[in-house]
């Protein structure tokens, strides 16, 4: 999916959830952990959320409003994105859905409590909303030509009224939705 080095994965699969963790080896090491979790059911297809963070080992879920800088984030990020196509080997007919733990008004008002970037919040500006939707559509909207040969693409806007519509890069967009073509 991307010629960037990535680590190692190991897969862990249930009924509930397809996990992938490894080993971020940059300044530190942190277990970091991929899941892929079944969320919705639409017309016979399983959407499956896309979650990212450090896997927290005593419950097996992952933490992933936490930032790391750790040091390695491309190669973080080049990790997550080569569990994609293994995903849809074994779940061809299903679809993805990717948005950040960032991309909610309640992001906004937990981050107005501790704010240390200066944003006029009331105002609506934010400086941290939608960090993490921000590097996927960096990452699609620059591979966009060849991606769209293997994948169908959707943007959730950013409205009042948020809606699902065809994916066009530069848009901007608070949730991404993907399936594999046929």
């Amino acid at each position: 999916m991307n010629n960037i080095p990535a680590y190692k994965t190991e897969l862990i699969s249930d009924e509930n959830k397809v996990q992938y963790l490894f080993e971020s080896k940059g300044n530190i090491f942190i277990i970091k952990a991929i899941e892929y979790s079944p969320f919705k059911k639409q017309d016979g297809k399983v959407i499956y959320n896309l979650g990212f963070g450090d896997y927290d080992f005593s419950n097996g879920t992952i933490i992933d409003d936490i930032n790391s800088n750790n040091g390695d984030m491309r190669k973080v990020f080049s990790t997550v994105l080569n569990t994609v196509p293994h995903f849809f080997k074994t779940h061809n007919d299903d679809a993805i859905w990717i948005q950040g733990s960032d991309s909610s008004n309640e992001f906004k008002e937990e981050c107005k409590v501790d704010c240390k970037k200066g944003c006029d919040i009331e105002n609506g500006e934010c400086k941290k909303f939608n960090r993490r939707i921000k590097t996927y559509r960096y990452y699609i909207n620059k591979n966009f030509t060849n991606l769209i040969r293997e994948y169908i693409i959707f943007g959730y806007t950013n409205e009042e009224s948020p809606t699902l519509v065809q994916y066009v890069p530069e848009n901007d967009y608070i949730g991404i939705l993907v399936f594999k073509k046929k």
